[in-house]
């Protein structure tokens, strides 16, 4: 690279919870001491990544002010997300959310019951008479309107984002927020260049706000509801509403690369935004070793590990096979679950794996031991990797040389 040209840096926060949030604080904080993250372009976030990477977008790359930001991160791990949702459930939104369980279990158990009463008819009836009630396909009318998930939402409104909505940041970077859909099983990406799913279009207006877009991305599906609303499209120069699923990121993509891979077209995909280099920060636990699993749940949450890491492992593998044949110049990749062993230069003080890679995945109360012994790991992998791979984009901040 020469010297005058400019590096074009995709950053990616993964998913992981609380967890994810400490670890990346950390991330940005040694991105921010080497003078890195001015040069990002895009940043691409999913699950509790998004709770950290979008109020950075909010904070720092809006006011510069990282000191400001760092303290609220700790504040808003040291109190968790989960009690405050607790406490909101007695107002009126908790009262709007038990109406909207009630009407959808309601509406859910009379559907139950009609196509069972249609499927024991089909005995019955002659069968050109069954033949025409199968044309019916009988679903519930109702969107659930309200949910743990809209909780969710109103405390990340309340503690960070302040009623902002997507068109309210900073257009630089660009900031691309991941989450899935379930009807489509594709990427639904809010960005504050556009937002929407190659399936269904883009949005006709980009103002969901912030908190929306973060608690969509962080809804993970075994403990918050989905997102079930109607949104309006532009899709071949037709504007089209439709019904969309949204839930956690990770689903899709828990490491938020999809939006920087190389070779996506802007004629198919949405938020298209071309890089040479990439620091993809991942709060993963690295390789598992599970209890043996005897029953219906715990197998399934086995099998659904198996199958997102390995997900997360040919990603991982793109990401070689791109730098090998010169689709991107360079990536790092500050691992939680990295084995230390193969670290380069780490420091003596290093925060080993053992000590820090097992925190749960869940929005609770952190306690300080663990905000610093995660965010301690990201910054210390952080800062080893860049120095060791990205040596020429490195311009340490002076002041801050001393941990």
């Amino acid at each position: 690279m020469s010297e005058t040209a400019e590096p074009k840096i995709g950053l990616a926060l993964s998913g992981g919870g609380a967890r994810a949030i400490a670890f990346h604080l950390g991330c940005l904080r040694a991105l921010h001491r080497l003078g890195l993250l001015d040069r990002v372009v895009v940043l691409s976030t999913v699950s509790g990544g998004s709770v950290v990477g979008a109020y950075f977008h909010a904070q720092v790359n809006a006011k510069g002010d990282f000191a400001s930001f760092e303290a609220n991160i700790r504040a808003l791990l040291a109190r968790g997300l989960a009690r405050p949702m607790c406490r909101k459930l007695f107002s009126v939104l908790g009262i709007k959310v038990a109406v909207a369980f009630a009407m959808i279990g309601i509406v859910a158990l009379g559907v139950t019951l009609i196509k069972m009463l249609m499927k024991v008819a089909r005995w019955i009836i002659p069968r050109a008479l069954a033949t025409h009630f199968e044309r019916f396909e009988i679903r519930s009318p109702l969107h659930r309107f309200a949910s743990r998930t809209t909780l969710l939402e109103a405390v990340l409104n309340d503690e960070l984002f302040k009623e902002a909505s997507l068109n309210d940041l900073p257009s630089q970077p660009h900031l691309v927020i991941n989450a899935t859909e379930l009807r489509t099983g594709s990427a639904f990406r809010f960005g504050t260049k556009e937002s929407g799913s190659w399936r269904w279009g883009k949005l006709h207006r980009n103002d969901a706000s912030v908190a929306h877009a973060v608690a969509a991305s962080a809804a993970y599906p075994l403990f918050l509801p989905a997102f079930d609303e109607t949104l309006t499209f532009e899709k071949d120069g037709a504007l089209n509403a439709s019904r969309i699923i949204l839930t956690d990121g990770g689903i899709y993509d828990n490491l938020g690369l999809g939006c920087l891979w190389p070779d996506r077209s802007p004629d198919v995909s949405f938020n298209v935004i071309p890089v040479d280099t990439i620091i993809c920060c991942s709060a993963g636990y690295g390789l598992r070793q599970e209890p043996p699993s005897q029953f219906l749940f715990a197998r399934m949450l086995s099998v659904f590990s198996a199958v997102f890491d390995r997900a997360q492992n040919a990603a991982i593998h793109r990401l070689h096979e791109a730098q090998r044949t010169s689709q991107i110049k360079r990536f790092i990749f500050p691992y939680l679950g990295q084995r230390d062993r193969q670290l380069p230069n780490p420091p003596a003080d290093l925060i080993r794996r053992e000590e820090a890679h097992a925190y749960p995945t869940d929005f609770n109360a952190m306690p300080d031991e663990w905000i610093d012994r995660l965010s301690l790991r990201g910054e210390q992998l952080t800062l080893c990797l860049a120095r060791a791979y990205l040596p020429d984009l490195i311009r340490e901040r002076a002041a801050t040389n001393a941990h």
